[in-house]
């Protein structure tokens, strides 16, 4: 009867301990592609900025790239809501989701000095980008913590882009 226990209870452990693994890794791989997502279409944004900026596009070109981009930011950022997050990482996705929305409000400031060309929404736009590379880092922080890793890898691995 002890050996029956003993060997029911390492079956279900195991068992257990695989299933954790599975669903951290399904975890792990749906946070990687909202990020990657978020990367591109902010990339785009800022690709699109700049040819406005060089004279390539004009206004209301750029606008109507600027409404397509904020429907596309909301949908991505909407997938922060239906992750299994681990315990260990809540905090870690709430200051990523937090970036990202941040970093859409910069870029509607930006969409608003184009508009308009009120230099208080570029600078505006500017201080909330700022703000959301900080979010980006303290999450990566708390990532990092989570997994157990020491905080220093976070600052030697992160290269935010220009």
């Amino acid at each position: 009867m002890i050996g029956v226990i003993i060997i029911s209870s390492t079956i279900f452990f195991s068992y257990s301990g695989e299933q954790a693994k599975i669903r951290g890794e399904a975890f792990g791989n749906s946070l990687k592609f909202i990020q990657e997502d978020l990367r591109k279409i902010t990339h785009s944004f800022d690709n699109n900025l700049s040819m406005f900026k060089e004279g390539s596009i004009n206004s209301e070109d750029f606008l109507d790239f600027g409404e397509k981009h904020q429907i596309e930011m909301d949908r991505v950022i909407l997938r922060y809501d239906s992750l299994q997050v681990p315990k260990s990482f809540v905090s870690a996705v709430e200051m990523f989701k937090l970036s990202a929305e941040t970093q859409l409000e910069s870029d509607i400031q930006m969409i608003e000095w184009v508009r308009t060309g009120n230099e208080d929404a570029y600078i505006r736009s500017d201080s909330l980008l700022q703000q959301s590379f900080q979010y980006e880092i303290a999450a990566l922080g708390e990532f990092k913590l989570a997994q157990g890793k020491p905080l220093n890898y976070v600052e030697q691995s992160y290269q935010p882009e220009p």
